[in-house]
């Protein structure tokens, strides 16, 4: 191959690199943490969440933090690149700022926030879509610049006893009722019942929820009890004919066979 040659392949790899390194994403400000998915109302909650590659989109700029947690407390702790801790710095409020700067060296932070969870009057219980509440969310704030969320919020159901039975209560109704539909019963009761749960579910009625959802589920299960013994009438009347049938023809043989024994 010629010299000419060689050099048109290195310039189609270095293309080909080239466009590679530019079809890679750009490492951008992320925050990763695990939220409880449900919390109880007015019970305390902590959880550390982790800020990556902080200056990745700016050398200097400040983090907003929000949730709807009571009587809160974040504790922030910035790290280097060996693991050693740079700054330490406690805050307090259901909103905070902190500002990161490129010259402390900084690769990555450690956001601690304790709080208790809210209570009812903070928001509307809601069966389906779940009520929920944010447990936290973080913004990139440039200084004199824009502002844009980091992620998605963080967000958890928060519950009381009461309304733990009510949802535990209305998931077994609503299973009660597809296992009856699937057996062929007939549910419109039970649907009504299971719908007027809902309601009063919503409306935070959650004792007459349990209630109503309780006699779905009795209505349900009968249902499906019904459909299998009409199924199980229905396969014993077939087997009855299937046997009378079998039967006649078996008789209608042996006198065709008799018929002709006599004739020869």
């Amino acid at each position: 191959m010629s010299s000419s040659h060689y050099s048109e392949l290195g310039a189609v790899l270095a293309v080909v690199a080239l466009l590679a390194v530019a079809a890679t994403p750009a490492a951008a400000v992320s925050v990763s943490g695990d939220e409880p998915s449900t919390a109880q109302v007015g019970e305390q909650q902590s959880t550390t969440f982790e800020v990556a590659e902080p200056f990745s989109d700016y050398e200097e700029w400040t983090l907003r933090a929000e949730t709807d947690l009571e009587n809160v407390t974040w504790t922030i702790q910035t790290f280097d690149n060996a693991g050693n801790q740079v700054d330490e710095e406690t805050l307090t409020g259901q909103a905070i700022e902190y500002d990161f700067d490129a010259a402390t060296a900084v690769t990555r932070a450690d956001v601690q926030i304790e709080g208790t969870t809210p209570g009812t009057e903070t928001f509307q219980w809601s069966y389906d879509p779940e009520q929920t509440v944010t447990y936290a969310s973080f913004e990139q704030t440039q200084r004199g610049g824009s502002t844009s969320q980091i992620g998605s919020a963080f967000e958890t159901r928060p519950y009381t006893t009461d309304s733990r039975e009510a949802r535990r209560a209305i998931d077994d109704a609503e299973a009660a009722v597809e296992r009856a539909t699937d057996a062929g019963g007939s549910v419109t009761g039970a649907e009504r019942d299971v719908r007027d749960a809902i309601e009063f579910y919503n409306a935070g009625e959650f004792n007459q929820a349990v209630t109503n959802a309780n006699e779905a589920e009795s209505a349900a299960s009968s249902a499906q009890s019904s459909a299998k013994r009409t199924r199980l009438l229905m396969y014993g009347g077939a087997a009855v004919v299937v046997l009378l049938v079998l039967g006649g023809l078996g008789y209608w043989y042996l006198q065709q066979r008799d018929t002709y024994d006599k004739l020869g």
